[in-house]
């Protein structure tokens, strides 16, 4: 018992802790590495897979534990614009991301590999380049635990560096009612130390400045006031709960949903909402909306859903290729592009290609009990 109470006293200081740190990331902050590619973009963050549970590399950074059932090496290669429509200097903006899952006998492996180049005043971000490392491994046929690690380095608006561990676990209990193929994830991020010490421009700017301020500000990046400055970004200590399930699951036609309740530094709530729609399981529709309550609040807003589209189709290689040498003969290539308009003036267009070597194994083991 006294053990108990020690335990959630501990909790309670480092809640409370938590919750004295000033609150002021950039519009986008939050999300500085959730904008490199399709997948990112309409994934709704899903801490639970999606809503019909896709996997990529950087899905370690919505959940750690995600990768740990992928059975193929998977590459992942994707890019996003940004364009500012009242950006007076037609600064063009990108981010990239080069990742990797690579299954091994005893756990699942990933690395992700992410440039961040974002100057606008309504999505401030600076330039960065973060590189993220993520273990995860099943515990039983329907739970998985994960980890990652991450280090990144911010330039253009003062200089930073960032380094932070996360946690993740999922579960799969399978159909619930008619809900199919149900999947819960939780994950809590960023726990390390944040970006803090830049001249970027945060959120609590926004509502006390007018329009003459931004042009001000776009033809000639100003000093920033103290209190103007973005301060520990992305928020410390970011917990996150997901749920998803597919609502229909039938062979030529599959549609699933993902709702995610995201708590960065105990101090705000964000909802992300996610519909995937599979046709004749090569062509899939998707789309993701999100509500920072602390955004809205400060007249950062970003509203719009993302939408964005992507092909399924099967590469062969020749017999005596390297592919074919290493039993990945037949791959899965998966070409997508995503659209988003962000924060009033900003437009991101994303594409990228993601390759699964190898086709999955769906067929169960055959076990012979005598050599005939």
């Amino acid at each position: 018992m006294k053990k108990m109470k020690k335990r959630i006293f501990t909790i309670a200081v480092l809640f409370s802790a938590a919750a004295t740190f000033a609150y002021n990331p950039p519009a986008g902050g939050q999300n500085v590495l959730r904008v490199t590619s399709p997948e990112l973009l309409t994934g709704a963050k899903s801490a639970a897979g999606g809503p019909l549970f896709n996997v990529t590399p950087s899905s370690i950074l919505n959940n750690p534990a995600l990768p740990a059932f992928n059975q193929r090496n998977t590459l992942d290669l994707a890019g996003t614009l940004f364009f500012d429509s009242k950006d007076d200097n037609h600064s063009l903006g990108g981010a990239f991301e080069l990742g990797l899952i690579k299954p091994t006998r005893w756990c699942v492996p990933s690395v992700l590999i992410q440039g961040v180049f974002v100057p606008y005043y309504d999505m401030q971000l600076g330039n960065s380049i973060n590189l993220t490392l993520g273990y995860s491994k099943d515990i039983t046929d329907t739970v998985s635990i994960g980890l990652t690690a991450n280090v990144g380095l911010l330039w253009s608006f003062g200089t930073d560096w960032t380094a932070s561990a996360g946690l993740g676990a999922y579960y799969n209990p399978g159909d619930i009612a008619f809900f199919k193929n149900v999947r819960f994830g939780a994950a809590i991020t960023n726990l390390g130390k944040m970006y803090s010490k830049s001249e970027v421009l945060g959120i609590k700017a926004f509502e006390s400045q007018g329009d003459w301020y931004e042009d001000s500000f776009s033809n000639n990046f100003k000093k920033l006031k103290e209190d103007e400055e973005a301060d520990k970004w992305p928020a410390l200590a970011t917990f996150r709960t997901g749920v998803a399930a597919s609502l229909i699951d039938a062979e030529n036609f599959k549609l699933g949903l993902s709702l995610d309740t995201a708590f960065p530094t105990f101090q705000n709530v964000v909802l992300d909402a996610g519909v995937n729609i599979l046709i004749a399981k090569v062509f899939k529709i998707s789309s993701a909306w999100e509500f920072d309550l602390r955004e809205f609040k400060e007249d950062a807003k970003n509203l719009l859903p993302s939408v964005g589209v992507s092909f399924k189709f099967v590469f062969k290689s020749k017999d005596d290729s390297y592919l074919s040498r290493n039993g990945w003969g037949q791959s899965e290539v998966t070409a997508s592009a995503a659209w988003q308009r962000m924060y009033k003036n900003v437009d991101a267009v994303s594409a990228g290609l993601l390759i699964d070597l190898g086709l999955e194994d769906t067929q169960p083991p055959e076990i012979m009990m005598w050599n005939e």
